[in-house]
């Protein structure tokens, strides 16, 4: 029996009304010398039927289930599986374009590389809308369209966002490094992202969009934040004792104190309640900004004076100064983002 050349790992967990459309997508692939490993997170709607179905009709897909633990531990189950040159994880409520594994592949065997990364679309469930998303990829930041992580060492956090549905891997390269998903509830996919980035020997991108991203689903991960606030600092604290293991951290430090204030803060900023938004303020002011060293750096440090402001802000303001603030910057940030309307 021949090995497929890429393995395609999708974790599903109650996604019936959307899961047939990214199936097919996967399915309707240009290239096709794909397996693709469906990991059934205990989903208890009809999407373990529609997986049932879609095996018994193709049979480059297989099935594994397990009791519901989460994306990040349905992922390491599916990496069991894997014996490809290639993988990639893929999200069930997202669609991809009909040529997304054949360009992505074809850049890999061109570079060599360890990650090839490309753009994607964001589609509004609510609106039904669809707009371009070029700050999920920052071509700005990068030297060309394959480089290392050296080359980008001051932006290494910053040029794309810590979630693994756009991005292509050489599987020895993952199994190379013991990669692994922490079973936690959200912001688990960053600590395995940003160590891979960190860690390749070389990336390439692909500069058009290829995936189409779906936003406001009311079951997703990210819409389920609030329920385990702390579990983002965990994530972020997590990729921290990673790259010291790596022996990088001092090579990318810059980047990540930059990136890491934005991300918590942003983590912040998205609660629903203020209750608990003023609860993890102080938690962010007194715990977590001593533990990542914020203040072990001068303002000159951070790429943006805006950032060390927020810093600033979050040390020395009190809590109605620092809300007001932070609900003015994201109407802001939001008027901005849907083009004033």
């Amino acid at each position: 029996m021949n090995l497929a050349l890429v393995t395609v790992v999708i974790p599903v967990y109650n996604i019936e009304q959307h899961l047939l459309e990214c199936l097919n997508s996967v399915a309707g692939q240009t290239f096709t010398d794909i397996e693709v490993i469906c990991v059934d997170d205990g989903s208890t709607d009809g999407s373990s039927r529609i997986l049932a179905d879609y095996a018994a009709k193709d049979s480059r897909f297989k099935i594994q289930t397990q009791k519901n633990t989460g994306p990040g531990a349905a992922r390491n189950v599916g990496m069991r599986f894997v014996k490809s040159k290639y993988l990639i994880f893929l999200d069930s409520d997202d669609w991809y374009e009909p040529d997304f594994l054949e360009r992505m592949v074809l850049r890999a065997e061109e570079t060599n590389a360890d990650v090839v990364v490309c753009r994607t679309v964001e589609f509004d469930t609510l609106t039904g809308g669809e707009k371009p998303s070029e700050w999920m990829l920052k071509e700005e930041y990068l030297p060309g369209r394959v480089f290392t992580p050296a080359d980008i060492a001051t932006h290494i956090f910053q040029f794309t966002y810590g979630w693994p549905w756009d991005k292509l891997y050489k599987t020895e390269f993952v199994e190379g490094l013991g990669l692994k998903y922490p079973q936690l509830p959200n912001s688990e996919d960053l600590v395995f992202v940003f160590q891979s980035l960190a860690m390749a020997s070389q990336i390439a991108i692909v500069s058009i969009p290829l995936v189409h991203h779906r936003t406001n689903r009311s079951g997703s991960v990210s819409n389920s934040r609030y329920k385990n606030p702390d579990v983002p600092y965990q994530a972020l604290i997590m990729l921290r004792r990673e790259l010291k293991h790596h022996g990088v951290y001092q090579n990318y430090e810059q980047s990540f104190l930059n990136w890491a204030m934005e991300f918590l803060i942003w983590n912040i900023a998205n609660m629903g309640d203020k209750q608990a938004q003023r609860q993890y303020f102080y938690k962010l002011k007194k715990e977590w900004l001593p533990e990542v060293a914020f203040d072990s750096r001068q303002g000159s440090y951070y790429e943006h004076q805006f950032i060390y402001w927020k810093y600033i802000l979050t040390k020395y303001a009190p809590w109605p100064v620092f809300f007001s603030i932070l609900t003015t910057y994201k109407w802001v940030k939001e008027k901005a983002f849907h083009g004033g309307n």
